[in-house]
């Protein structure tokens, strides 16, 4: 009996000492932000057309690259325009009467190759309104190349379309600027 107890109190002292030696756990939660700039780069300081007739469409004849230079961060691109120097005024129609003297109009879009005028969508034309920009999204160029999830590293070529207007009060040449603004991926969708 004695030796029964002894073995009984032996399994006791093993089992507890056991239950002490067996292992907690505790974790951590780790946390990282990337932090890395929204960057938009244009190849080209200016583009100029040319001289070009009233009344015209024309297409810009090479390709002017926006990169995301950013250096890891996948983004969108906003766009929009700020009216001439001079005489003429942006609008957001081809020019199509006697009333659009010195009114212009300007689209663009992304694209591999020069595209040709009906390329270019509806919703491609350029504002002046720097309050709203407009997304480049599917607008702006073909499915899979356009201004939405470009990523780090990654060249889009732009091509402009200028209508001229119907008629001009000037034969200055007329310059205007175009703005591409990188905002966070995700800004919207095509």
């Amino acid at each position: 009996m004695k030796k029964l107890m002894g073995l009984l109190l032996g399994m006791v002292l093993v089992v507890g000492m056991a239950g002490l030696a067996s292992a907690q756990s505790d974790s951590i939660t780790l946390k990282v932000a990337c932090v890395v700039g929204l960057s938009v780069a244009i190849d080209k300081d200016e583009y100029n057309f040319g001289d070009v007739a009233a009344q015209i469409p024309t297409i810009s004849t090479e390709a002017i690259v926006v990169s995301n230079d950013s250096g890891g961060r996948t983004e969108d691109y906003q766009i929009n325009s700020a009216t001439s120097t001079a005489a003429w005024n942006l609008i957001m129609s081809d020019p199509s009467g006697p009333s659009d003297e010195n009114k212009f109009s300007l689209k663009a879009m992304f694209k591999t190759t020069q595209p040709i005028g009906t390329d270019f969508p509806a919703g491609s034309y350029l504002n002046t309104d720097a309050g709203n920009q407009q997304n480049m999204d599917i607008n702006f160029g073909t499915t899979g190349y356009s201004g939405d999830n470009v990523g780090d590293g990654v060249d889009r070529n732009l091509w402009f379309r200028l209508h001229t207007p119907w008629s001009t009060t000037t034969e200055s040449q007329q310059s205007f600027s175009v703005t591409i603004t990188a905002v966070d991926a995700g800004t919207f969708t095509e």
